[in-house]
Order: structure tokens, then C-alpha cells, then sequence
């Protein structure tokens, strides 16, 4: 393959499970997925599908049963260092200030301190947030924490990020003004990107393409194409297009109405 074509990320048949007592639990079956350069990719999947798990694999801190994770092309199986990753939860130190959080985390991934102290506080003020930069944490919202979280993981010298349900612990006005603001930003950046959440709308709104995952033990049970141009209007979940294709996911999910809200 002409690595110009390359997938940023590519999962071959990922399998995975772990001993409880005497016993085998299978959390991943035979995962396959690509994230190719400058693509929004999400995985979605009822709790405990193995998602977070698919994370932790791919980041390097563990290792599949079987199978491979190439990044770049090359065997990544088992290395750190690889990638950006946005937890959950900001997980900002609150003994640093907002910008010290970002040059940190940039100059404990090798980038000189004094760069890395000017892209932090470049980047703050292009977000809005030059003015909390020398603030510490706790006098920062939910919103404010996660869109220094996501900085943080974009700034990252990595080409590959992956998104543990970061909007997941905000209420629906704030993640939806969260949405809005990834959305442009990333519109601008063009990362490559893996994104889990448990929210259909969420998936449908950000992503280039979907993967629905089955429970655990998980597997692929549909790879989705999102039809909707870019830049993304964030009113996209008013076309026909929209709720026809959250009809098929909720299917896939097995689920028979109602859905999780915008």
C-alpha cells in the first residue's frame, strides 16, 4: 500500500479477555477497524462492549490475546507513546496552572520547554481562555476543564487521538456547546481521530464514519459512512438522513425506541 494511503491506525482480528478466578471473560472478539489520516471515527456499543479496553491496547498499556495495531504503518502492538489520549474526566493537575497543564504534558512528550510554554499560551487565547491561562483548575466549569483537556491532547506531537467519552460527565447544554466547539476546531485541525461515546446522536453528529460494536465479547456489527458535508452544521440532526440512520444504529443496538437524548 502507498503509505501516502495509508490508515493512521489499523486493528487486525484484536482479541482480548481477562481471568476471573478460574475463569476466561472474552471482552474483545476478532476487532478489525481503521482510522485513515484526518478521519473522525467513532465507536459506539452498549456499556461494557470492551471500548475503554480498546483503548488501553491501542495506547501500548496492554497487549491483545491476539492480533495486531499498526499506527503509521508500523507494529505498534504493546508500544506507549503513540498516541494523544482525552480521558473521561479532565484529570487536570490542580497544583498546576491551566497553561502549566498543557507545556507538561508537551515537554514530557519532548517538546522544548520554552515552545512549549508559547504553544499553551498561544493556544489558550486562540480558544478563549487567555484570560484563566495563570488560574488554577478548580475555577474552571466542566466545559472550561474539558476544552483544556482536549488542548491538551491536541497539541500533543502525536498524529492520532483518541477520545474516551470526554462530554460524557456534562450536562446536555454544555456538551452540546462542546460538540459545537470540537467540531470547529477539529474542522480546522484535521487530527485523526478515535472517539468512543455511548451517545447516537453524538456519533452521528461529529464522525466522517461509525462503528457499532455488539456486547462483550465485542465485535463489528456494522462500519457506518455518515453522509453529511463538512464543515458540519451543528443543526445536522434535523435531517431525514440523521434519524434514519440512528433508526439503524438503535437496531443494530437492539433497541426497539427512545434512544440516549441530545
Amino acid at each position: 500500500m502507498n503509505a501516502q494511503n495509508r490508515p493512521k491506525l489499523e486493528l487486525s482480528g484484536i482479541s482480548k479477555s481477562y481471568a476471573r478466578g478460574k475463569l476466561s471473560h472474552p471482552v474483545l472478539d476478532r476487532i478489525s477497524l481503521t482510522v485513515r489520516a484526518g478521519e473522525f471515527v467513532t465507536l459506539i456499543g452498549p456499556s461494557g462492549s470492551g471500548k475503554s479496553t480498546l483503548f488501553r491496547l491501542i495506547g501500548g498499556v496492554e497487549r491483545p490475546d491476539e492480533g495486531e495495531i499498526r499506527i503509521d504503518g508500523e507494529l505498534s502492538t504493546g508500544r506507549r507513546g503513540r498516541i494523544s489520549y482525552m480521558p473521561q474526566q479532565a484529570s487536570l493537575f490542580p497544583w498546576l496552572s491551566v497553561s502549566a497543564n498543557i507545556s507538561s504534558a508537551l515537554t514530557t512528550a519532548g517538546v522544548p520547554a520554552k515552545e512549549a510554554a508559547a504553544l499553551a499560551d498561544r493556544w489558550l487565547d486562540r480558544i478563549g481562555l487567555g484570560g484563566v491561562a495563570k488560574q488554577y483548575p478548580h475555577v474552571l466549569s466542566g466545559g472550561m476543564q474539558q476544552r483544556v483537556s482536549f488542548l491538551r491532547a491536541l497539541l500533543m506531537p502525536r498524529g492520532l487521538m483518541c477520545l474516551d467519552e470526554p462530554f460524557a460527565a456534562l450536562d446536555a447544554l454544555t456538551r452540546a456547546d462542546m460538540q459545537a466547539w470540537l467540531l470547529k476546531l477539529w474542522e480546522e485541525e484535521r487530527r485523526s481521530v478515535l472517539f468512543v461515546t455511548h451517545s447516537i446522536e453524538e456519533a452521528l453528529t461529529l464522525s466522517d464514519r461509525i462503528y457499532v460494536l455488539s456486547p462483550a465479547p465485542a465485535r463489528v456489527l456494522a462500519e457506518l459512512e455518515i453522509p453529511f458535508p463538512r464543515p458540519r452544521r451543528t443543526d445536522v440532526w434535523t435531517e431525514p438522513a440523521f434519524v434514519e440512520l440512528k433508526r439503524q444504529v438503535l437496531e443494530l443496538l437492539g433497541e426497539t425506541g427512545g434512544g440516549q437524548g441530545r
